[in-house]
Order: structure tokens, then C-alpha cells, then sequence
């Protein structure tokens, strides 16, 4: 059980500075777009159509990836004030439930994200002229490390450890 924890930890390590490389990405094209906008006014200049496109799907991607560490570190919007009136092992229970029911949110979203992955997989976006495969297999990938997180979480939770920072890690 441990093990699994420590390696969902590495697993998270990695993910970080992928998010961290996709906001510089994102950022920069971003940045890119507003100085060609605005040098459009005084020379003639066309933006070009893939930046935006780009910068959409790192969006994309940095919200999954993103939502896969905030599971792991419990850092998702909850309703505590509910949970801090309860005992500790009725707020186990509760949060063990809670992880259940999201763990059954991100079988569906994992399944129908490689249903999804399967019917574009053949088309290009407009722009970047990149596999729409691409930006939708973030869904898949976002749902198996959501679950991944959340199943680490739960033997946290089975375990007693109930506290987690969100920048604690196996650095």
C-alpha cells in the first residue's frame, strides 16, 4: 500500500513540472498573441491561427493535470464545515465515501474520454493542423491520474492520515 502511495507521489513529482512547462507554453503563445494583435493596428500583420488553437489545448490539458494534483492533495472544493463537526472516524468514513463516489466520476470520464479520443482521432484541428487526439486525450489521461490520485488518497484516508499539504511531496 505504501508502495502504491510513494509511486502516485512520482508520479505527481513528474506532473508538476509538465503543468509548470504547459503555463510557460501557454503563457508565452498567450503573450504572443497580444503584441502581433497589437502591432496589427499600426503594420500589417495576421496572427496566425494555430497560437490560439495551441494555447486552448494546454489550457485544456493544465485543468486535467491540474485536477489530478488537487485530488491528490485534497485541495478540490469540499463541504467541511459538515465534516469538522464530526468525529474522527465518522469523517474517515465520510471521506472514504466521498472518494468512492468521485473514483466512480473518473471511471465514467476515463471511458468516455477514450470513447471520445476513439471518433477524433482522425481529424486535425483547423489551425495547427495537430490530431484533434491530441487535446481530447487529456480527458482519458486526466480521469486514470484523478483515479490514480484518488486511490492513494483512500488508503490515506483507510490509513487514518488525514492531513495533507498541497505542496508535500517526494521531492
Amino acid at each position: 500500500m505504501g508502495l502504491y502511495v510513494r509511486f502516485a507521489d512520482k508520479v505527481n513529482f513528474f506532473i508538476r513540472y509538465l503543468l509548470a512547462a504547459l503555463l510557460m507554453l501557454m503563457s508565452g503563445l498567450i503573450i504572443f498573441q497580444v503584441i502581433i494583435r497589437f502591432s496589427a493596428r499600426y503594420i500589417d500583420l495576421t496572427l496566425p491561427r494555430w497560437t490560439e488553437e495551441i494555447a486552448r489545448y494546454s489550457m485544456v490539458w493544465l485543468v486535467l493535470l491540474g485536477a489530478a494534483l488537487a485530488v491528490r492533495y485534497s485541495a478540490l472544493i469540499g463541504m467541511e464545515a459538515i465534516a469538522e463537526r464530526l468525529s474522527p472516524n465518522a469523517q474517515r468514513v465520510l471521506r472514504g465515501i466521498t472518494i468512492v463516489i468521485s473514483m466512480v466520476f473518473y471511471v465514467i470520464l476515463t471511458v468516455y474520454g477514450f470513447e471520445m479520443l476513439s471518433h477524433v482521432s482522425a481529424q486535425l484541428s483547423p489551425g495547427a493542423k495537430i490530431s484533434m487526439a491530441i487535446p481530447y486525450a487529456a480527458l482519458p489521461v486526466g480521469g486514470i491520474l484523478m483515479l490514480m490520485n484518488s486511490i492513494a488518497v483512500l488508503i490515506e484516508t483507510l490509513k487514518g492520515d488525514l492531513n495533507r499539504e498541497f505542496f508535500k511531496g517526494s521531492e
